[in-house]
């Protein structure tokens, strides 16, 4: 009986494999999407990531542009200045601005995968700055990991 269910299984196997049509595998790209990004702060960075929080924002990948949408606008609306860089299914991304009030900057150094076409996941680098007299001192770093949906 024992063998009976194994060749039932072996069969069904097989048959699933010859009707299901293989596809090549191409990685997503991500020029022009919006993902809707769910991240979790590690650490402490200004007023964007407090440790222990879970915080919601947007990615945008437009151009060979990365924006975050919580920074969409900086200084007099203009906004932050990043890229972004493909390898497979891998990406890294850089982001800087500072904000409208013009005594904090941020940098963030984004590294994540593309999965199944509409999926992000990965960690990022968070530093904060602080404007001090004749220039900015860094003041807090902050690992944040997120999950993000295309839009």
């Amino acid at each position: 009986m024992k063998k009976l269910v194994h060749a039932a299984a072996m069969m069904a196997g097989l048959l699933f494999v010859a009707a299901v049509p293989a596809h090549a595998v191409s990685p997503l790209s991500l020029d022009g999407n919006d993902y809707k990004v769910v991240m979790f702060c590690a650490d402490d960075a200004g007023d964007y990531c407090s440790n222990g929080d879970v915080k919601n924002d947007t990615f945008k990948f437009e151009d060979d542009k990365f924006m975050i949408d919580s920074f969409d606008g900086g200084i007099l609306g203009v906004g932050g200045s990043g890229g972004f860089d493909e390898n497979g299914l891998s990406f890294d991304a850089s982001y800087e601005v500072i904000p409208e009030e013009l005594i904090d900057k941020y940098t963030f150094e984004v590294k994540g995968f593309n999965i199944i076409d509409t999926v992000l996941v990965g960690s990022m680098k968070i530093k904060y700055y602080k404007w001090n007299i004749i220039s900015y001192d860094k003041e807090d770093e902050a690992t944040a990991y997120y999950f993000a949906i295309k839009q």
